[in-house]
């Protein structure tokens, strides 16, 4: 089965992108860092650096 990923991008009134969690539908967020005003040529890297964070395997310390 493949899963659908887990983050999208939606384009502002004012040209910028925001990345959000399909999951909850709201803005992601990252260690504090608001996905939100960014520019395009950033958000599928970003995306994609998330997904690979998503993905990777939890671990308990």
């Amino acid at each position: 089965m493949i899963d659908k990923p887990r983050f999208g991008a939606r384009k502002g009134l004012d040209e910028t992108w925001t990345i959000f969690d399909r999951r909850t539908g709201k803005t992601a967020e990252r260690s504090g860092l608001i996905m939100a005003g960014l520019n395009k040529n950033v958000v599928l890297g970003l995306i994609h650096i998330l997904e690979q964070i998503e993905d990777a395997p939890k671990s308990v310390h």
